[in-house]
């Protein structure tokens, strides 16, 4: 990796992040309502089966309602757990928010006790995180690489969900970053690089 381009994701995450804190809670939600209702009359969501999707931290678009929203519809959900000590996500069914306790990095996953287990191959859309996006389908992700290696065994749908202002115009990417089907903001649902349409 050459110094400018880790520069270059470094500054990107600072800038993003920072815009991203600094939203107010009324335009959040107001953009969180949007995004929800261009999901749930979406083709591709309507016929997913089975969803996995992260569970938000404080500055992320909220991924609650989308999990209702998808219980509702009958289907079941799966959410990423992080095996402490290692890389990979261990990816378990959810089937109540009650079972969620903070996981290795502070963010909501499924008590060990109340964890089934989901394979990467099961999923028909994947709900992924990120803090910078471009409509090629460049992702710049949080910087673990947590999200690559299982999107790499997974044939489902990938969808980014972010606000508006993390959608730039091309988003430094390595040789193993997987790129995005479609991306969904408040502006709506946008198709990605070859999965346009």
């Amino acid at each position: 990796m050459s110094g400018v381009s880790l520069l270059n994701k470094t500054e990107i995450r600072k800038t993003l992040l920072k815009q991203r804190r600094g939203l107010s809670a009324s335009k959040k939600k107001q953009y969180e309502l949007q995004m929800l209702n261009s999901l749930w009359t979406w083709d591709v969501f309507k016929e997913a089966s089975i969803i996995h999707i992260f569970l938000s931290k404080a500055d992320e678009p909220e991924t609650s309602q989308i999990i209702e929203l998808a219980w509702k519809s009958g289907k079941q959900i799966g959410v990423p757990c992080v095996l402490p000590d290692t890389l990979e996500l261990f990816h378990s069914q959810l089937n109540s928010f009650e079972d969620l306790r903070p996981g290795a990095l502070g963010v909501l996953e499924p008590s060990p006790e109340q964890r089934t287990a989901l394979t990467p191959e099961s999923f028909d859309l994947v709900i992924v995180p990120g803090v910078a996006f471009d409509r090629q389908g460049g992702r710049l992700g949080y910087g673990k690489g947590y999200y690559d290696r299982f999107l790499d065994q997974s044939l489902a749908f990938r969808l980014a969900l972010a606000f508006d202002f993390q959608l730039l115009e091309t988003v430094p990417t390595e040789a193993h970053d997987v790129p995005m089907d479609g991306i969904l903001t408040e502006n709506g649902i946008f198709y990605c690089g070859d999965s346009q349409t």
